[in-house]
This record gives C-alpha cells, sequence and structure tokens, in this order.
C-alpha cells in the first residue's frame, strides 16, 4: 500500500510538470506571432508528444487510484473479520421441533456478525444418513431447509441463529460449520463433546486400541419391547429379549475407525459349567433402536465411522447397538436366567486402512425375572 501511493504521489508530481510545459509551450506558440510554419509545426509536435506522455501518465494514476481504492477494501474487510469473535455456546444446538432448532451463540468481537452459510456434515450415521459426508446439507437464508436470525450484534449473548427444516437430534453425530460474511468460520459437533464422567478420581473408560468404551451408569444401557428410549443396563430383565446400547468414541487424531461385522458381545453367567451357558450377540445396524426393530449389520453400505478425535478429545460419541443372534443377522436374545454376566466385547475394526481386533473385559451385569424389584 505504501509503495502504491509513494508510485501515486511521483506520477502525479510528474503530471504537474507535464501540464506546466503544455502551458509553456502553448503560450509560446500564441504569443510569438512572427514564428514561420516550421517552427510552430516543431512546436506543435512537442505539445503533441508532451499531450500523449500526460494522457498516458493520468491513466497510469487513475489506475494506482482505483489500485489503492480496492486494496483499502480489502483491507477493511479484513479488519472486519479480523474483529469478528464468535462464540458457539454448550450444547450448541438446542430447542429441538419437529420444524427444526437453533444454534446459540455469543458475540465477543468488535463488529456484528452475518452468518451466511451452515454446513451440516453428517460424520457418525448413527440415527439417520442425511447429510452425508459426501453431500453435507448446506443451509442459506434463501434455501429450503434454510437459516434465519442470522445477524448477530456486537456484546449480544446466547443469541439464537434458527434452523428451519431439519433437525439433527436423530441419534448421529455432526459437524456444524457456520460461515460469515467476512468469510471467517465457526463451528461445533452435536451432540456436544462431554468429558467422561469422573468418580473418585478414576475415568469410567475402557480404552481399547483407537476406541474409547464408556462404563459409566448412562453410557451402557438396554431397550426392550417398543422403547426408543434405553435406561441402564447393569440391571436387566432376564426373560425379555433385549438390544444393548455400548457407547463409544475414537481417541485417535490420526484415522477414523470403522467397525466390522465380526464385532459381537458374549456374557458369560457365574454358574457356567459348558459353552452351551454363554449368551452371544452381534453388532446390530445403527439405526436398529429395540428387539421390534433389530436391522441386519452391513459394514459396507451403513457402517459405524467413528471420525478422528480433535486434539482436545473425540470429536462425536458413538451408540453401538448389540443384539444380532448372529454375524450380519438380525433378532435378539433373552438372558434366559437370573444370574450376574461377566461381560466381554470383542472389537473388529478397520485403522489406518487395516483390519485388526481386540477384545476388552466389558462390564459385569445382572439378570432378573423380577426385575427391577430385585435389581
Amino acid at each position: 500500500m505504501a509503495q502504491l501511493r509513494n508510485q501515486l504521489s511521483v506520477l502525479n508530481n510528474q503530471i504537474t510538470i507535464l501540464n506546466a510545459s503544455i502551458t509553456r509551450l502553448q503560450t509560446e506558440i500564441d504569443q510569438n506571432s512572427n514564428l514561420d510554419s516550421q517552427q510552430i509545426s516543431g512546436l506543435n509536435i512537442q505539445l503533441s508528444q508532451l499531450q500523449s506522455t500526460l494522457n498516458q501518465l493520468t491513466s497510469l494514476s487513475a489506475q494506482t487510484s482505483t489500485q489503492i481504492a480496492i486494496l483499502q477494501t480489502e483491507i477493511s474487510q479484513l479488519q472486519q473479520a479480523l474483529s469478528e469473535n464468535l462464540m458457539v455456546n454448550p450444547p450448541g444446538a438446542l430447542n429441538f421441533t419437529a420444524q427444526g432448532f437453533n444454534i446459540t451463540v455469543t458475540n465477543l468481537g468488535a463488529v456484528s456478525v452475518n452468518i451466511t452459510q451452515v454446513t451440516i456434515t453428517n460424520i457418525s450415521p448413527t440415527g439417520s444418513v442425511q447429510c452425508s459426508i459426501n453431500i453435507p446439507c448446506i443451509l442459506t437464508g434463501t434455501s429450503t431447509p434454510g437459516i434465519s436470525n442470522q445477524i448477530v450484534k456486537t456484546t449480544e449473548s446466547g443469541h439464537m441463529i434458527k434452523v428451519n427444516g431439519l433437525i439433527i437430534n436423530d441419534g448421529s453425530g455432526y459437524k456444524v460449520a457456520l460461515t460469515s460474511a467476512n468469510g471467517r468460520a465457526y463451528g461445533f459437533y452435536y451432540p456436544w463433546p462431554l468429558a467422561p464422567q469422573i468418580s473418585g478420581n478414576r475415568n469410567f473408560v475402557a480404552n481399547v486400541g483407537p476406541l474409547a468404551i464408556y462404563l459409566d451408569f448412562e453410557s451402557f444401557s438396554f431397550t426392550q419391547g417398543s422403547q426408543t428410549v434405553s435406561q441402564p443396563a447393569f440391571c436387566v430383565p432376564s426373560s425379555s429379549s433385549l438390544v444393548f446400547w455400548v457407547k463409544a468414541s475414537n481417541t485417535a487424531t490420526d484415522s477414523s475407525v470403522k467397525l466390522r461385522s465380526p464385532t459381537m458381545m458374549q456374557m458369560q453367567p457365574y454358574t457356567a459349567n459348558g459353552l452351551g451357558a454363554f449368551v452371544r450377540i452381534w453388532i446390530d445396524d445403527p439405526s436398529t433402536l429395540n428387539p421390534t426393530n433389530v436391522i441386519p449389520y452391513n459394514e459396507t453400505t451403513n457402517p459405524y465411522i467413528l471420525p478422528p478425535a480433535d486434539p482436545n478429545g473425540p470429536a462425536v460419541y458413538t451408540i453401538f447397538k448389540f443384539s444380532a443372534t448372529s454375524q450380519n443377522g438380525a433378532g435378539s436374545v433373552a438372558m434366559g436366567q437370573d444370574n450376574n454376566w461377566i461381560t466381554f466385547i470383542g472389537f473388529y475394526f478397520i485403522y489406518k486402512g487395516l483390519s485388526q481386533g481386540q477384545t476388552i473385559a466389558f462390564v459385569d451385569l445382572k439378570s432378573t425375572a423380577s426385575w427391577p424389584g430385585t435389581c
């Protein structure tokens, strides 16, 4: 910018000098009537050359002025962008209805922020397949689905950007990116990542390779009948068919994890004296909810894919469903007896392009016919 301003100053000085020279020559021609035609012709040629140079310098000066104006506009926009500072408030998305939801933000910057686009990507399609990684949902103020109430004024806290015609509280994991008119990008993951529950300075989590498997009261759960909301599974009915839900995340920052179909859960009763007493169940499709709608797992068409973790922790949490009576099969089973069960999970997955398997001793659970009264 300084160099252009110096160049413009030099050009304007040259233009001033040329204008003076042209004026002097024109005056000389006008005042010297005794000049012959050859002398006048020579002076006119000089005058024409000076005028041509003047025109070129004037054009160059105008171009330089235009460049300076463009740079000033870009600098102003950049300064505005640098003055932006938008923070997404936990839990990111809230106030869900059948018609949409709100994104809650706070403006910490010195200028108003106009969110012109929201891009939603389903990075863990365990609930639905909308807004896939290959075809994300791009929402603007004029699109359907779309967004409204996008302008966040300075110092405004808890502003609600409205998303219309789309919901994301369906059990999948989403990345939500917000783009401002100045080109700044903001974002969050939904569900909002939570730190593992801690009690007595101990984490309720088991690690198996890149996977973290959560063992707290809310992370291991089950459904029976036609339930769509799970409940803690450390004590379960012994006579009902069940679907077990297991919360997990990918802690590796260098690769996603894709779950393969041999993944299964094996439960061994305390009183076991032979292999026939074990209960074995395999991984279900992510959209399975309960024993009435068990969908066979297909690692090709609808796999569990856990995205790489951020440097600060898992990008999103995933719920694995277990109930199938065979690999890639459907169905569900009951525990079949009152007992306590030592439970193992064998995970088979693709990490960094390679298949590998690992087993963890998972939990100890109780089954009882008089559930929940005798838990």
